[in-house]
C-alpha cells in the first residue's frame, strides 16, 4: 500500500524521542512492504504559521493535508495522536480519493474526559479505531464504531536491540523512568520503595524531583540496568500499559508490572514479574536480584515474547487486515 501516517513524529525535539510509537508503526509497515509518506502534523502546523503557533497554523495544516493526499494518492490515511486534524478534512480526504481507508491509532489512556469527547467526534470518520485499552472501556467506542480493537505496544527490532538477560554486572538495578508530576499515588509508590531498597541501586529518572532523560541517553540508562519497573498512570484499566512495558521487555531487562486486568494474556508470569502491593514489588525485587539466574531466564522469556508477539510488523499487518476487514492471517492473541 501507500500509506499517509499522519503523527507527531517530534520532528522540531530532532530525535529525542526516536523510539516513540509513531516510527516504530511506520517501521513497521515498511518491512511489510509498503510505503510510508510521514506527515508531522504539529510541525507543519507550526510552520505554516507566520509565528509558529500550532493553533493559528491549524486552518494552513488541514489544507496542506489535503494537497499531499491529491499528490500522493495513499491507499491508506493512518492518523496518530492527531487533535489538529478536523473530521471535515477527513471528509474532503475520502472525496479527494473515494477508496482511501482511513484509521487511528491512539496509546494513551482513555479515562480523561477530554481524551473521551475527543475520540467519539473522530470515531464516525474512521474505518477503524486502535488503542493501548481494551475491555469495558471500548464499548462506549463500539458504539459509534464497532470497528473498535485493542492494540499492544510495538516492539522494533531496530530500537529494541539491547539482550540485558544475556548480561551480568549492572551499574544500576532497578531503573525507574517517568514522570510523577501531579500523580499521587505513583510518587508514593516511588518513595516507599526508594526508602526501603537500601541495598539496591534504584535508579529513578524522572520521579522523586530526579530529571527525566530522553533520546540515546534514555536507551544507555536501559543498558545500564538490569531490572526494569512499568509503572503506567493506572493499573485498574484491561490490558492498559505505557509504552515503557515494550521498551523494559523488548530489551531484555527484568519487569515489574502492577497487577492489570487481561495483561497475563499479553505476558505470564514466566516472562515478566507482577506484583500487587508495594510490599509486595519490595519483596520480588530482593527476591530476583539475589537470584540472578531466574532473573536471567524470565528477563530473557520476556525479551523473546515481546519481540515475537508484538513485533512492529505483526501490529501493522493488524492495524492493516483489520481496517481492510479481510481476514486475519493469523491468531492475534490480543483480539
Amino acid at each position: 500500500m501507500r500509506i499517509l501516517h499522519v503523527a507527531n513524529f517530534s520532528i522540531k525535539k530532532y530525535a529525542k524521542v526516536f523510539y516513540a510509537t509513531d516510527k516504530k508503526i511506520s517501521n513497521g509497515f515498511i518491512r511489510n512492504g509498503d510505503f510510508v509518506y510521514e506527515f508531522s502534523d504539529r510541525d507543519i502546523a507550526r510552520m505554516e504559521s507566520i509565528v509558529r503557533s500550532k493553533s493559528l497554523g491549524r486552518k494552513a495544516l488541514n489544507s496542506a493535508l489535503l494537497k499531499t493526499v491529491e499528490n500522493l494518492q495513499p491507499d491508506f490515511l493512518l492518523l496518530g495522536h492527531t487533535d489538529l486534524l478536523e473530521e471535515a478534512t477527513l471528509d474532503r480526504a475520502r472525496r479527494i480519493n473515494p477508496e482511501l481507508k482511513i484509521a487511528q491509532w491512539f496509546v494513551d489512556p482513555l479515562f480523561e474526559p477530554h481524551v473521551r469527547e475527543h475520540l467519539f467526534q473522530r470515531l464516525p470518520h474512521l474505518d477503524a479505531f486502535f488503542c493501548t485499552t481494551a475491555g469495558d472501556w471500548l464499548d462506549p467506542f463500539r458504539k459509534i464504531n464497532s470497528s473498535c480493537y485493542y492494540l499492544p505496544n510495538p516492539v522494533d527490532d531496530s530500537i529494541e536491540t539491547l539482550k540485558n538477560d544475556q548480561r551480568n554486572d549492572f551499574p544500576c538495578d532497578l531503573i525507574y523512568c517517568g514522570i510523577d508530576h501531579k500523580d499521587p499515588v505513583r510518587t508514593r509508590i516511588l518513595a516507599e520503595l526508594r526508602q526501603r531498597l537500601t541495598n539496591i541501586n534504584f535508579c529513578l529518572h524522572g520521579s522523586l524531583g530526579t530529571k527525566p532523560i530522553f533520546g540515546a541517553a534514555y536507551l544507555n540508562a536501559l543498558a545500564n540496568s538490569k531490572m526494569g519497573l512499568s509503572l503506567s498512570r493506572r493499573s485498574d484499566i484491561p490490558y492498559y500499559s505505557s509504552d515503557r512495558i515494550a521498551q523494559l521487555a523488548g530489551n531484555g531487562l527484568l519487569v515489574f508490572i502492577p497487577e492489570t486486568p487481561g495483561f497475563r494474556n499479553l505476558f505470564s508470569d514466566e516472562e515478566v514479574v507482577y506484583f500487587s502491593t508495594t510490599e509486595d514489588l519490595f519483596d520480588r525485587v530482593t527476591y530476583y536480584q539475589k537470584n540472578d539466574g531466574i532473573r536471567k531466564a524470565i528477563a530473557c522469556a520476556g525479551r523473546k515474547k515481546a519481540h515475537a508477539s508484538y513485533s512492529t510488523q505483526r501490529i501493522a499487518r493488524f492495524i492493516s487486515e483489520a481496517t481492510s476487514k479481510t481476514p486475519f492471517s493469523e491468531a492475534y492473541e490480543w483480539t
